[in-house]
C-alpha cells in the first residue's frame, strides 16, 4: 500500500480543526486512519491518546500508545533520532495509561466485593 504523506497531513489539519469544533467523532476518524497507516509523526497519536484519555476509553488511549511505540521505534532504528525523545515520551503515557487502568481494574474488584 502506498502512503500519501499529503494526504496524512491534509488528515491531521482538518482533524485539529474537527476537534476545534467539537466535531471529536471525525477527530478521531481522520487520526485513526493515519494511525492505520503507521503515520511518521506524533500528531495522530498524541491527539488520541488525550482524547481517549479524556473520554476514560483507557483501552484505546493504551492501543494507541503502544502503536505510536513501535512507529517510533522504527523511526529512532533509521537514524531519525528526533523519534527517540518522542518514543521515551510515549512510553512515559502508556505507563502511566496502564496505571491508571490497573487502578480502576482494582477499583472495580473492591467495588464488586462490597456489594456481595
Amino acid at each position: 500500500m502506498e502512503i500519501n504523506e499529503n494526504l496524512q497531513a491534509e488528515r491531521n489539519l482538518k482533524g485539529a480543526e474537527f476537534e476545534k469544533t467539537g466535531n471529536l467523532e471525525k477527530a478521531v476518524e481522520l487520526y485513526e486512519e493515519n494511525v492505520a497507516e503507521n503515520f511518521k509523526g506524533n500528531h495522530p497519536y498524541d491527539r488520541l491518546a488525550t482524547i481517549y484519555k479524556n473520554q476514560n476509553d483507557i483501552e484505546n488511549e493504551i492501543r494507541v500508545l503502544e502503536k505510536a511505540i513501535i512507529v517510533f521505534e522504527e523511526i529512532t532504528l533509521e537514524d531519525r533520532l528526533e523519534g527517540l525523545p518522542k518514543l521515551f515520551r510515549f512510553k512515559n503515557r502508556l505507563e502511566k495509561a496502564v496505571h491508571t487502568q490497573t487502578q480502576l481494574a482494582k477499583l472495580a474488584r473492591q467495588k464488586k466485593s462490597k456489594l456481595k
